[in-house]
Formats: C-alpha cells, structure tokens, sequence
C-alpha cells in the first residue's frame, strides 16, 4: 500500500492496478485469453475515465475480447465483486473470473460545480475538495462524524481507541518481519524505483504522540488521523474458478469461498454493519463464532472496531492478527479484495481453517464472507 502523497501519488488508479493484474496472470501462465470477465470494485472515479476496471485490465494485459465490469458499492466494492464472479460461477457461465479492488486516494481530484451552464460571470468560484464525496447525501455527515457517533453510543475511551491502534500498527510491522506478507505483495516500479513494502504503517509506536493529537472530526471528539484507518493507494488481486476447473487445468488452489452475507444498518452508525452482517453470516452457515479460527474485519476507525467487539464479542487475538488498515491503508475500493487476501495466506501461513471477512460501508451498507483454507 503506498501511503497517501506517498511513492504513489501521481500513479493513476488503472496504472497501480495493472501491474497487479499482470503478475497475476504470469503467475499461473495465463495469457488472459482465459478469463471469461473481470469484475473490479473501485470508488473514487471522478477522473478516471469511463469504466475505469477497463482500463486496468487491458494495460494489465488482459485482451481487449474480455468484458470487464467495474463496481462501487463504497467500502464493501471489492467483496461485492467477488461475490458477483462467485455466482456466475454457481451459475455455471463462467470458468474464470479475475476479480479485484483497487484505489488511488493520492490522485483525486479537485471538482468546481455550477460552473457549465451558469458560467464564471462576476465573482468567485469555489473549489471543491473530491474528498466531499465521502459525505454521504443520507446524512448530510462524513465518515469520521459517524464514527464520532459510536463513540458517543458505546462510550468507548480515547485511551482504548488509541491502544487498539498503536496495536494495529505493531502487529503490521511483526508480520512484515516475519515475512507474512512476502507471498502476498507484489512489487511495483515508479520511477525506476521498486516499491516492494507498505509505507503506511508506523513503527516504533509512540504512544504519548498518539494522546497528544487533535480530534479530526469534532471539537471535542475522540477520533484522531492516528486512530483512524491510513488513507492509501493500492490494488488487489485474485484468480476465481470451480475446484473442480482447477483440477483439471492442475492449478493450486489457497482456499474456496463457502459464501456471503448482506446487510444494512443506520447511516448515521455505519460502523456497526459487521456486528450485523457478521453473525448473519455465522447462523446461515449453521456455525458459532468460535467455529471461525481468524477474523479480518476492516478498520476504518479503532472505535469501529471495538463497538463491534462490544457487540459481537469476537476474540480479539483472532482478528486482524497481522494488523489492519489502521496501519496498512484504507484504499477503499481495494480493501475488500484486500482483506480476503490477506485472511486467506493467514490461514494457510498460521494452519488455520476457518475465517470470516466483512467491512462496514458509507450509508450503511455491509458485507462478510465466510472463507475456507483448501
């Protein structure tokens, strides 16, 4: 993940993703001919063209005969993604689905409004940051006064919030020591120079400045840019079939989608979604929370986190075991492919076989899917 105004911030959303893609299909000898669609999550488009997964795709070496669809669901784009290839493959339509997620933060752009049909005239015209867009029109609210509203709620403590994020952070960096995320993250050149590892995540934690920041989102708030999830560029990848499509072709195969679960909440308490929609998921699959072995559930803010935590009352050693996007980035549109491939070599990495993933989402929405080791 390369951090916001990082290595990455003039690498447009397609170019980040392409390199991806094209690894990607080397990988398992793929020219692309393939592949019967892609299907990729993205949510801040303004700029990128139309169909922006289209774009990837092709300069990812993907041929031009393969249709691609691009999705935006907010937060949940990527899984949502996964979810449709899954079911075209249920349906028996397809062999191979690429599907993905993919962000840049660093380059969205600045909008001016009103200007096309009532002109410049006399006066001043304002900018606009592209940022507004993450204030959703239901509430009028961006995402970190909702999460001002769970703290408000669950009266959880600026120290536990601050806690669980220099946690988040020092779980990132063990994992990268250990070279947990070796199998997982594909190098990219910019300008001649390789960009090999998360620059988002902090370490040492220096736990008297994490007390010492301002609230961002409210006068008096709790929520800080150090207890917030990192804004980030970044893409993720991965390969879609049938057990049985990939016995025949002789492909390996890290784990299988058992499936998913869909739900929404109040906008104004958006983080609650996976405290929802996780055991949704758990009771469809006829399963208990402590069936699930590891847990990777999002961190847009450490509050989100432990409302959640208060509700559902997940073992925490289980979840986010090798940090989250507290420290590795929230490049929203990615984040839902992200998370599932990061659960998935953490199953394998720590023999485990079991594993839930969900994300909240802007307006409420949610999702989670349930994940087997093969």
């Amino acid at each position: 993940m390369g951090r916001f105004g990082g290595s990455f911030k003039k690498t447009y959303v397609y170019d980040l993703a392409a390199p991806v893609i094209s690894q990607l299909l080397k990988s398992v000898n793929f020219t692309g001919t393939e592949l019967d669609e892609v299907i990729i999550g993205n949510c801040r488009q303004a700029g990128n063209g139309p169909n922006p997964a289209r774009t990837a795709s092709v300069r990812g070496g993907v041929p031009t005969e393969v249709p691609v669809t691009t999705i935006n669901m907010a937060c949940p784009s990527g899984m949502k993604a996964l979810e449709l290839a899954a079911m075209r493959l249920q349906l028996g339509d397809a062999k191979y689905i690429l599907v993905g997620g993919m962000e840049s933060m660093s380059t969205m752009p600045y909008l001016m409004k009103d200007v096309r049909w009532d002109g410049f005239k006399f006066g001043n015209k304002e900018l606009l940051d592209g940022w507004a867009d993450s204030v959703d029109p239901l509430i009028g609210q961006g995402m970190g006064q909702t999460a001002e509203n769970l703290v408000e709620k669950y009266q959880i403590s600026r120290t536990d919030q601050d806690e669980y994020a220099a946690s988040s952070q020092e779980k990132a960096h063990h994992a990268w020591e250990a070279g947990h995320f070796t199998n997982e993250v594909v190098p990219i050149e910019i300008d001649k120079t390789i960009i090999g590892k998360d620059e988002t995540f902090r370490y040492p934690v220096n736990r008297e400045k994490l007390a010492s920041l301002r609230p961002v989102f409210k006068k008096d708030g709790t929520v800080t840019a150090a207890n917030a999830c990192a804004m980030a560029d970044g893409a993720s990848f991965m390969l879609l079939t049938t057990a049985d499509v990939a016995a025949t072709d002789g492909l390996p195969i890290l784990g299988k989608i058992n499936g998913f679960a869909q739900a929404a909440v109040d906008p104004d308490l958006m983080g609650e979604g996976p405290a929802v929609v996780i055991p949704k998921l758990i009771k469809d699959h006829q399963l208990d929370l402590n069936d699930i072995d590891l847990l990777e559930v999002n961190e847009a803010f450490a509050i989100q986190i432990l409302a959640n935590e208060s509700i559902v009352g997940w073992d925490r050693s289980r979840l986010n075991i090798h940090g989250g996007a507290i420290a590795l980035g929230h490049p929203t549109g990615c984040s839902g492919v992200r998370i599932v491939t990061t659960l998935l070599h953490a199953l394998k990495t720590h023999d485990k076989k079991l594993g839930v993933a969900s994300l909240c989402g802007a307006g409420g929405v949610t999702m989670a899917t349930l994940i087997q080791r093969n």
